[in-house]
């Protein structure tokens, strides 16, 4: 079995024009009264859990969707919502500014002649950047069920607009 992967991608060629499959994604985020909710914009959307079924480890999905001579190419990449995402950012740089300090300060006392004892913040810094890591790929497996939804949600959406009369778009300017 492959490790999980962080911010794991997908991305596909369809055969369809741009403004018909963000239509039929659209039409499929509108029709669904189950979890999911999102919003659709000319060359983007965002698909993401519905507040009373999100949780701190809910998937957000960020698609782009670019022309293409013979129809389209959809990128899609989950990731941790915002929110979480900044958190965690912040907690590996609070994290590196602690480790590089008591590096410097661990110097700064070896040359006074001092007792090193901030070299063992260092170590500290990295078991926790390691069990900050272990976390993401935990919150990641118990969101892979919502992940699964949403790419389901993706997946219909590419067979309504194959299956859609020719003309018919749907995609707002939002």
């Amino acid at each position: 079995m492959a490790p999980p992967r962080m911010r794991p991608r997908f991305d596909f060629q369809l055969p369809v024009e741009r403004e018909r499959w963000l239509g039929a994604l659209k039409a499929r985020l509108q029709n669904d009264p189950g979890s999911l909710r999102g919003q659709v914009f000319r060359k983007h959307a965002v698909v993401l859990m519905r507040d009373g079924q999100r949780t701190f480890w809910s998937p957000y999905l960020n698609l782009e969707v670019e022309d293409e001579p013979d129809g389209s190419a959809i990128r899609g990449r989950f990731s941790p919502h915002p929110n979480v995402w900044t958190m965690f950012m912040g907690v590996y740089i609070l994290l590196a500014i602690a480790s590089l300090g008591a590096f410097s300060y661990g110097i700064v006392q070896l040359t006074l002649g001092q007792s090193p004892w901030a070299f063992w913040i260092v170590p500290a810094s990295v078991a926790l950047f390691g069990f900050v890591y272990g976390a993401t790929l935990i919150g990641q497996g118990l969101g892979a069920e919502q992940m699964y939804v949403m790419r389901t949600l993706v997946d219909g959406a590419c067979v309504d607009a194959l299956d859609a009369p020719v003309g018919v778009a749907g995609a707002d300017t939002e």
